[in-house]
C-alpha cells in the first residue's frame, strides 16, 4: 500500500470518530434537555469519561500508523461503536418515570383490554303452561219456584163452577194431585190428617198410605159434567191413592192417600181454571 492510500485511510477513519452527530440525534439530545416537564426529574446521563475516549482516539490513530490498513477498518468499527452508544445514552427513554419515591403511573390498557366481554345470551323465557279452561256445567233444568209448604190447613179460591176432570203426577222434589174446572176455582179447603181414613156415605173408608189429606170444595158440582177417574192408585214416593168421596148439595169431597205426614201447598192456576195439591216428597 502506498503512503498516499494509507493516509487516506486514517483521515477516513479520523473523520468516522469525529464526526458530528446526525439530526435525529441532534433533535433527541435537544428535546430530552429542553423539552421536558419542569416537575420531572431531569435525566440521568451517565458521564463521558474525556480522557479514555481521547485515549482511544490515540490508541487508533498509532495502531493505523504501524499495522496499516485492517487495524483502520477496527478502529472505524470502535467508532462507530463508540457513536451508537452515546447515541443511545443520550436518547430520553420511551416512557418518562415518576418522581422519586413514588411509583410510576399505571400503563394505558390496549384496545383489546378496554373492550367489554360480549352479553352473555339472554335465557329464552320458558313459556307458561296455558290453563285448560274449565269447562262450564251444563245447567239443568231449573226446579219449578213454589210458595213455601205448610202443614196448615190451606184455603182459596170463591167461584162457583163444576169439576171436568181430576189426575196426579210426580214431579222432581214433590208429586201433584190436580182438579180442573169449567169456570173458575170454587171455594177450597185442604186439611192434612194423620191417617189415609176418610168417611164416605156414612161408613168410614180406608185409602193407601199412612197419612191423608182431605180436600172439600163449596158451591161446586160435577153432576152430569165430570168425566175424570173417581179413584186412582198411581203409588208415588207420597201420593198412593186419590179417590172422590162425595158429590152432594154443592159439596164435593176428596181424599188423598199419603205414604208419610208431609207439608203440602194448595194453589190455583189458570187457563184452565185448576186447583193443584203439591205434597213434597
Amino acid at each position: 500500500m502506498s503512503q498516499r492510500q494509507l493516509d487516506d485511510e486514517i483521515r477516513q477513519a479520523f473523520a468516522a470518530l469525529t464526526r458530528p452527530p446526525g439530526p435525529q440525534l441532534s433533535g433527541r439530545i435537544r428535546d430530552s434537555l429542553w423539552t421536558r416537564p419542569a416537575t420531572r426529574a431531569p435525566l440521568a446521563v451517565p458521564p463521558l469519561p474525556t480522557v479514555l475516549v481521547a485515549g482511544l482516539l490515540a490508541l487508533a490513530l498509532i495502531a493505523a500508523l504501524l499495522e496499516g490498513p485492517a487495524v483502520v477498518r477496527t478502529a472505524s468499527a470502535i467508532g462507530h461503536g463508540l457513536n451508537g452508544a452515546v447515541s443511545r445514552v443520550l436518547t430520553p427513554p420511551s416512557t418518562a418515570s415518576s418522581r422519586a419515591g413514588h411509583p410510576t403511573s399505571a400503563a394505558h390498557p390496549s384496545p383489546a383490554e378496554t373492550l367489554s366481554a360480549p352479553p352473555s345470551a339472554a335465557p329464552t323465557p320458558t313459556p307458561a303452561p296455558t290453563a285448560t279452561p274449565t269447562p262450564a256445567p251444563t245447567p239443568t233444568a231449573p226446579v219449578a219456584t213454589l210458595p213455601g209448604y205448610s202443614c196448615s190447613v190451606q184455603t182459596g179460591g170463591g167461584g162457583q163452577s163444576t169439576m171436568s176432570t181430576a189426575r196426579v203426577g210426580a214431579q222432581s222434589g214433590y208429586d201433584r194431585f190436580v182438579i180442573q174446572f169449567d169456570g173458575p176455582v170454587p171455594q177450597f179447603e185442604v186439611t192434612l190428617q194423620n191417617s189415609a181414613s176418610f168417611s164416605q156415605g156414612g161408613g168410614p173408608v180406608t185409602l193407601q198410605g199412612a197419612a191423608g189429606l182431605q180436600v172439600v170444595l163449596r158451591n161446586a158440582s160435577g153432576a152430569g159434567v165430570y168425566s175424570g177417574p173417581s179413584d186412582v192408585k198411581p203409588g208415588f214416593a207420597e201420593i198412593q191413592e186419590a179417590r172422590l168421596l162425595s158429590d152432594s148439595q154443592g159439596v164435593v169431597q176428596w181424599g188423598v192417600g199419603i205414604a208419610h205426614t208431609a207439608c203440602f201447598h194448595a194453589w190455583v192456576l189458570g187457563s184452565p181454571s185448576r186447583l193443584v195439591v203439591d205434597v213434597a216428597t
